[in-house]
């Protein structure tokens, strides 16, 4: 459920930072220490401008998925759909079609993607983790199909724009879309119906489900919107790198679904903040520029980025704990 502000604290008692205000505090401090030890060329516009442009197709995903894994549900589909949209994205445009048509088709088939993995989830009644696994395979195969297990390219002046281009001359455009849906999931998630929905069929679906919420439905739109941004954040990526091949987003759903768990969000459902979901991304992103900037090599970095994660939960779990002592 959305975190109690200090405010609503009974008299006399201390008020408390929140998880989320706590991170937003480490990224802060973290932002601070790294543009010192990496100056000149950690905090310098050749620098940060690619950094947020990596972290919007990443973050894009991380909001929406918010939604779903606070309904008790997840999506490890979301490499396999990366995948197979920047191979789909690139098929279409190698047949001559027009990027704006492009872009359409491979949105709508993040949508069928999506709608597959609710309808497995909703009315099939496969369990979430093990139902998007499958899918994740099954679409990447598709992918490996469609490009014959090879980079395609995927020039035009459409998708150039969605990951290379900018508003004003001034701002990226994946920036733009990446606040755009943050702040849209964010009303969703806190002023709507739909939120408190949410949280409370994560927190308890039956009586969800008895207080009249169509519990199937919230969770059908939820996948469903999860494969479309899934989609937009590989069209996004295909941009970035002006090719379709089925490995691209091998491995991320781990990397978003790690900052949405850092940024607060309960496995189980019920309990999540797009705020943390929000500061747990731009920690993870934050610490893996650094450290590519710094030479540490890959394989040293997952370590750093998974005992972060493994901290950090681990601090949820204790400040947990004690408050349920004092109750």
């Amino acid at each position: 459920m959305p975190e109690i502000k200090a405010s609503s604290m009974e008299p006399g008692k201390k008020a408390k930072i929140s998880n989320t205000g706590i991170l937003f505090i480490v990224l802060v401090v973290l932002f601070a220490l790294f543009s010192y030890v990496g100056r000149p060329f950690f905090f310098s516009v050749l620098n940060l401008i690619p950094m947020l442009n990596n972290l919007s197709f990443i973050g894009i995903i991380a909001a929406v998925l918010t939604m779903v894994m606070v309904t008790g549900e997840i999506d490890f589909s979301i490499g396999g759909n990366i995948g197979l949209t920047a191979c789909l994205a690139a098929f279409l445009l190698s047949k001559g079609l027009p990027g704006w048509l492009v872009v359409v088709i491979a949105l709508f088939g993040g949508a069928v993607m999506g709608a597959f993995n609710g309808f497995l989830a909703t009315v099939v009644g496969v369990n979430s983790m093990i139902a998007t696994i499958g899918t994740m395979f099954i679409w990447r195969g598709i992918g490996y199909t469609l490009s014959n297990g090879e980079s395609m390219l995927a020039i035009n002046p459409v998708i150039d724009f969605i990951g290379r281009g900018f508003i004003f001359k001034v701002i990226p455009f994946p920036i733009v879309i990446f606040i755009i849906i943050f702040a849209l999931t964010y009303v969703v998630m806190n002023l709507s119906k739909w939120g408190r929905s949410i949280y409370a069929i994560g927190t308890n679906p039956m009586a969800s489900y008895l207080s009249g919420i169509n519990v199937k439905k919230v969770k059908f739109i939820n996948f469903l919107l999860c494969g479309i941004t899934a989609s937009l954040g590989g069209l996004i990526l295909t941009s970035l790198s002006a090719v379709g091949m089925p490995q691209h987003g091998q491995g991320l759903e781990l990397v978003i679904i790690s900052g949405i768990v850092l940024g607060g969000t309960a496995l189980g459902g019920g309990k999540g903040q797009i705020l943390g979901t929000l500061a747990g991304t731009l920690i993870l992103s934050l610490l893996y520029n650094f450290l590519t900037i710094m030479n540490v090599y890959y394989y040293y970095i997952q370590i750093v980025q998974g005992a972060v994660l493994v901290l950090v939960v681990a601090t949820y779990e204790i400040r947990q704990s004690r408050a349920l002592k004092r109750v």
